[in-house]
């Protein structure tokens, strides 16, 4: 029972704390990075972010070329699964896509949007599977703030 109050004290604390802007300018989009999530690499193309009990967080901007924005993502779809991801939801509009699924007790979710001049933006997060309630409205206004900008 305290180990309960105590992760739901943590998960409260998380979402309560400030949230952090990020943006790619030159890829064309802007992306609110959740309290507790540290940046670890960075580069022209996006960043990653370590989270609380082992979160990850990847954010990052593709340039597209001759792909259109359906083929990326469903190529993504193919690539995820050979790496033992089990996709457990897929859903591709003409401008975002979304897709999520579970592996070693992890969840992962994906999110990309079009952005201007035949570019997409997304973003990939995992978590542990026994954290997807508290996650589900992290994730939920990780894509509400995931948007094209300056274009």
């Amino acid at each position: 029972m305290l180990g309960l109050m105590v992760f739901l004290f943590c998960t409260t604390m998380l979402q309560a704390e400030a949230w952090q802007p990020f943006g790619v300018r030159q890829l064309g989009f802007t992306f609110d990075v959740p309290p507790g999530f540290v940046l670890t690499q960075h580069s022209d193309q996006g960043a990653a972010f370590q989270g609380p009990r082992d979160a990850f967080l990847a954010v990052s901007g593709a340039r597209l070329g001759k792909a259109s924005f359906r083929a990326e993502i469903a190529h993504r779809m193919i690539e995820d699964p050979k790496a033992g991801w089990r996709l457990t939801y897929r859903r591709i509009a003409p401008r975002w896509a979304s897709y999520s699924g579970v592996k070693n007790g992890e969840i992962r979710y994906v999110r990309a949007i079009m952005v201007c001049d035949e570019r997409a933006a997304l973003f990939t997060v995992n978590y542990r599977k026994s954290e997807k309630e508290p996650y589900d409205p992290i994730v939920v206004r990780m894509v509400r703030s995931l948007k094209a900008q300056g274009c």
